[in-house]
């Protein structure tokens, strides 16, 4: 049974497997793509406690001399703390993206941790008074014991805003370990707790007087470290480059001695993306590749992603998954801009939510997604969530994260080649130009883009290639436009169960006859009946 529910998260006969370990109390394995040396795995110490590990630290010097240890290993850099200080109060002080569970067999008690934002997931559920957990939902599948039953709420979730939030999972009684948390199971009680060991909304705000040229050039500072630190000259690094700000930023900050860096951009044949992408290469002078994603290539690599992603976004975000056996020829870690508008860019601060809770929901369940279903292939860092930084960026007042304003600044004084002359691909000019030039150029933008999409309803076929994709008018094309047809209008299909089929029947012929756009409804629509089939006919997964 553990080998079959190893086997369902093993997307690529190149996966590694460690050997599976069992006692009286736990049964457990992992695989993985043995890119990060963790050792063997389980990490064993005296006997007493077994350790499995996901991710990464990246401050682990720091911590081997705050705790006088000689570790060779994250995965036994955790233990030999955790038994060092038999608590987990350290946690709090790691940097990095990861999860692991760790068994203490003299105490019989097992632990599933997460890391600070919990990027790195972790599902757990309660099965005949066990504790059951996989690193992917679909790894359930395998336990003899266990059967899905999907969660209506999530449904409900999934077609109103596209995810689901907290630690909602598809299947009723299986949830998420929660960001920052502890879940500690008793195995002679069978009884599970959960502590959180660090919140974001703890960092205090700095009082008083602020100067920013002084925190300008400290942000500066921390990013360039940052990337540093999740660059290694004996690995292949590489960067997914868009036409915005953050993965830009980044580029720019990988020290000049690594080489060959390799940059790669995605997008419909002459995209704003690609050209400024370009440029930007020029700058660092990294090998460019240049991806086209087109009405023939989008679509059918998307059905395994929604496997390999546990049907937790839209088929329509999926974006550039096309290319990862083009990125993996060249790159085993790809630095990521993600969530850089959030965390410096102040995108997330707004009046009806917290930045905390849209990070946690929106930022690690929607976007952080797409990197997970990366991780098929190759590992994703994320310089912007360095621990220094956020401490940093946090304390500091919205007035001055809002609307790019510190952001913006340190941007254009710690990388002025990159920005000062080089468009963002939001307005199509530089950040360095005044606002309300900006404010003018974004609202004839807005003006053109409406014209072009009323255009298109009525019928007038033109080419927009300034965006990198056209999802509307490629729903409408082959192969596309049969596939849609042939899975959600077939009288098989499962979805009906759970949604209304005739709303969807209407958005399918509406969209193809360019009544309207329904390319949002018909992709979620899409994405549930295939991980409909995935889960219940075993269909769609590769």
């Amino acid at each position: 049974m553990l080998l079959n529910m190893r086997n369902l998260l093993k997307h690529f006969d190149s996966y590694v497997d460690n050997e599976s370990y069992h006692d009286k109390n736990i049964y457990a394995s992992r695989t993985h793509l043995g890119i990060i040396n963790q050792g063997k795995q389980p990490y064993v110490f005296d006997g007493k406690i077994f350790s499995w590990m996901e991710g990464e630290f990246y401050n682990q010097e720091e911590l081997k001399a705050k705790y006088n240890l000689i570790s060779t290993t994250d995965n036994e850099l955790l233990v030999n703390i955790y038994n060092s200080t038999r608590s987990f109060e350290f946690l709090k002080n790691v940097d990095g993206c990861y999860a692991a569970a760790l068994y203490d067999k003299k105490e019989k008690t097992l632990y599933l941790i997460t890391d600070r934002y919990g990027f790195k997931p972790l599902c757990w559920g309660v099965i005949n008074g066990d504790l059951v957990w996989s690193s992917e939902l679909k790894g359930f599948l395998g336990h003899a014991d266990f059967k899905p039953l999907i969660d209506r709420r999530a449904v409900e979730e999934f077609f109103d805003i596209g995810y689901l939030l907290e630690n909602r999972t598809w299947f009723e009684s299986i949830e998420l370990v929660p960001p920052a948390s502890i879940l500690t199971f008793d195995v002679k009680k069978s009884k599970v707790s959960i502590q959180q060991y660090w919140l974001l909304g703890e960092i205090d705000t700095i009082k008083g007087h602020i100067d920013e040229r002084e925190i300008i050039e400290e942000i500066g500072r921390l990013f360039k470290e940052s990337v540093r630190k999740r660059v290694n000259n004996d690995e292949r690094i590489g960067i997914t480059l868009s036409g915005g700000l953050d993965s830009r930023a980044i580029l720019a900050a990988v020290p000049e001695d690594y080489k060959p860096l390799h940059t790669f951009t995605f997008g419909q044949e002459g995209c704003n993306d690609v050209k400024i992408a370009s440029k930007v290469s020029k700058v660092k002078g990294t090998e460019h590749h240049a991806l086209v994603l087109s009405s023939a290539n989008w679509l059918m690599p998307r059905i395994s992603g929604v496997w390999k992603s546990d049907a937790s976004f839209s088929l329509l975000h999926m974006h550039g998954m096309e290319f990862y056996d083009e990125y993996k020829s060249y790159m085993d870690f790809n630095l990521n801009g993600f969530l850089g508008d959030a965390i410096l860019g102040g995108s997330y601060i707004s009046q009806d939510s917290s930045v905390l809770y849209k990070v946690r929901n929106r930022g690690r369940r929607f976007i952080n997604q797409a990197m997970l279903m990366g991780e098929a292939w190759l590992m994703h860092r994320r310089p912007f969530f360095d621990n220094d930084i956020t401490s940093l960026i946090f304390s500091i007042p919205e007035s001055l994260r809002q609307c790019s304003y510190i952001y913006n600044k340190m941007l254009l004084s710690a990388f002025p080649e990159y920005y000062s002359n080089i468009p963002w691909q939001n307005t199509g000019v530089p950040i360095n130009y005044p606002n309300r030039l900006v404010e003018l150029l974004t609202f004839k933008n807005q003006v053109v883009s409406k014209l072009k999409r009323e255009s298109r309803r009525l019928g007038f076929n033109f080419k927009d290639s300034k965006n990198y994709t056209d999802y509307p008018a490629w729903i409408r094309q082959e192969p596309a436009k049969s596939f849609f047809e042939k899975v959600l209008l077939s009288k098989d299909a499962i979805y009906p169960e759970y949604i209304g089929k005739k709303n969807i029947h209407a958005y399918i012929r509406n969209h193809v006859e360019k009544k309207a756009n329904y390319h949002n409804e018909l992709c979620l629509a899409l994405t549930f009946e295939l991980w409909l089939q995935q889960v219940f006919q075993g269909k769609f997964r590769e």
